[in-house]
C-alpha cells in the first residue's frame, strides 16, 4: 500500500501533535502507560534523526529521551517543556523530512543499531 503524504507544510494534528499532548496530560496520572511513554519517545526519537547534531533540538531530544529511559517518575514541569518545543519545531518540518526519519526509525537495523 503506498503512502500519502499531506503537501508540504501541512500537518495533521491529530497524527503528530495529539499523541503527544495526550501522553503529556497523562503524566503522574493514574492512566499514564507505556503507550503514553512511547509516544513521547517517538518524537523525541524522530526529532533527534531530523536535528543536526548539537543543535537546540538535538539536544532537547536527547534530554526527553533520558527523563524517558530514566526509569524514574517522570515529573510535568521537566518534561513539558521539552514536549512543547520539539512539538512546535516538529510542525515546520517538511512532511517528506519527516516521513523519511519515520521509515528510518522503522527498518530493523536501525532498531538493531540502538
Amino acid at each position: 500500500m503506498k503512502t500519502r503524504l499531506l503537501p508540504l507544510g501541512i500537518k495533521n494534528p491529530i497524527k503528530t501533535e495529539l499523541p503527544a499532548l495526550v501522553a503529556l496530560e497523562a503524566i503522574g496520572k493514574s492512566w499514564f502507560n507505556e503507550t503514553h511513554r512511547s509516544d513521547l519517545l517517538v518524537i523525541a526519537l524522530i526529532s533527534q534523526i531530523l536535528a543536526p547534531e548539537g543543535s537546540y533540538i538535538h539536544v532537547v531530544a536527547g534530554e526527553l529521551i533520558s527523563f524517558l529511559q530514566s526509569g524514574e517518575e517522570l515529573k510535568i514541569d521537566e518534561i513539558r517543556p521539552l514536549v512543547i518545543d520539539i512539538s512546535a519545531w516538529l510542525q515546520v518540518q517538511p512532511n517528506g523530512r519527516v516521513d523519511a526519519a519515520i521509515n528510518q526509525l522503522l527498518k530493523p537495523q536501525h532498531r538493531l543499531a540502538k
